[in-house]
């Protein structure tokens, strides 16, 4: 398939092996790479456990820390990105699941990564994009909003009809959540970024709550939410021992001269 690499050429750029040969219905890529409060994140890995979410592919990239984690078990654990998909009955889209543990921190990188997600989703037939993050504000709220951008005013106008609140916000968007929308756009895959109001400051269960709520609604699915605490936790404690690694390159990165990405959707 277009877009999967040989084994051999693993170390030299972004690759996305295929787990399991599967055909897809005009999927919805749903987008929930670590992002501000981890918001997306915790939104996009709940509905993989309540949706039973079959494992489909795995994205490896040169662009990720140079690190593996430790677990408990004695068994290291791989940097990498996740495809779930989740078969839909009476001919509605399939939805393709994106999660993982980091993101690139380059605008080289960025581009790389996600240009190698859309033309995934490309090849399989992928009719939409769904990318989830945080918009922080640094204060914290019990009742968080939902923000959203689209790619075009008809989306707006519908997910505006869900909750979404379009025009409310400011600034960019960068990282997954962003960049998959623009090139998604130019291949003609249309798509919106809904982004849950948060702190930013740390690991925020409550807005995700809120997203998954709202995304319940719009793809008509049925998630649990009781999950999400603990969810919270285990994220929290795999966030802290990767961002050590993540300072590192940054603070090389900009010892060479390029700008920092001050944050990621």
């Amino acid at each position: 398939m277009k877009g999967i690499k040989k084994k051999d050429d693993c170390m030299k750029e972004t690759i996305i092996k295929q787990t399991k040969k599967v055909k897809m219905n005009k999927p919805v890529l749903i987008e929930g790479l670590p992002g501000i409060g981890l918001v997306g994140k915790l939104a996009a890995d709940l509905m993989v456990d309540e949706l039973k979410a079959e494992k489909v592919a795995e994205l490896y990239s040169p662009h990720f820390p140079h690190q593996v984690v430790m677990q408990k078990s004695g068994i290291i654990k791989t940097i990498k990105n996740e495809f779930y998909l989740v078969r839909r009955q009476n001919k509605l889209p399939d939805l393709l699941i994106l999660v993982g543990d980091v993101q690139a921190i380059t605008s080289e990188a960025q581009y790389e990564i996600n240009g190698k997600i859309i033309e995934y989703l490309k090849n399989n037939g992928g009719s939409f994009i769904i990318t989830l993050g945080g918009y922080g504000t640094g204060k914290g709220t019990k009742d968080p909003k939902i923000f959203g951008a689209a790619t075009n005013k008809s989306l707006v106008d519908k997910y505006a009809n869900f909750g979404v609140l379009f025009g409310k916000t400011s600034g960019s968007i960068i990282g997954a959540a962003g960049l998959l929308l623009a090139l998604g756009r130019m291949e003609k895959i249309p798509g919106v970024c809904i982004m849950g109001e948060t702190h930013g400051g740390y690991v925020d269960a409550n807005a995700a709550k809120k997203m998954i709520n709202i995304l319940s609604k719009i793809l008509n699915i049925k998630v649990s939410t009781k999950k999400l605490e603990k969810k919270a936790l285990e994220n929290k404690k795999l966030l802290k021992k990767l961002q050590e690694e993540q300072l590192k390159e940054q603070q090389a990165i900009i010892s060479m001269g390029e700008p920092r990405l001050s944050y990621i959707r």
